[in-house]
């Protein structure tokens, strides 16, 4: 396990990662900071916490519609990433 040093929306946050996941935590992370950096230039939101919300919507639906697969077989997907995500930030609640 490694912390890496992420950046998001100019942002800086310390991620805990396996070293055979990085480089998908780096897609992922380029893609939230593109999506975000775009919905903030529009202006039509100001609040960062707003921006997440609407760029992790989004990314659901885009995910959701993207495979064809059954209901079910999407919300367990959702929950693995969830499960991936909370591991990911544990380190983060000491830090607060």
């Amino acid at each position: 396990m490694k912390i890496l040093p992420i950046k998001i929306l100019d942002r800086t946050y310390q991620i805990s990662c396996s070293n055979d996941e990085q480089e998908i935590l780096k897609a992922c992370v380029a893609l939230v900071d593109s999506r975000m950096k775009n919905l903030k230039d529009t202006g039509k939101l100001k609040s960062t916490e707003k921006i997440a919300i609407m760029v992790a919507l989004t990314l659901a639906k885009d995910f959701l519609n993207a495979g064809g697969t059954t209901m079910e077989e999407n919300i367990k997907k959702i929950e693995e990433i969830t499960l991936m995500v909370e591991k990911a930030l544990e380190p983060q609640n000491n830090l607060f």
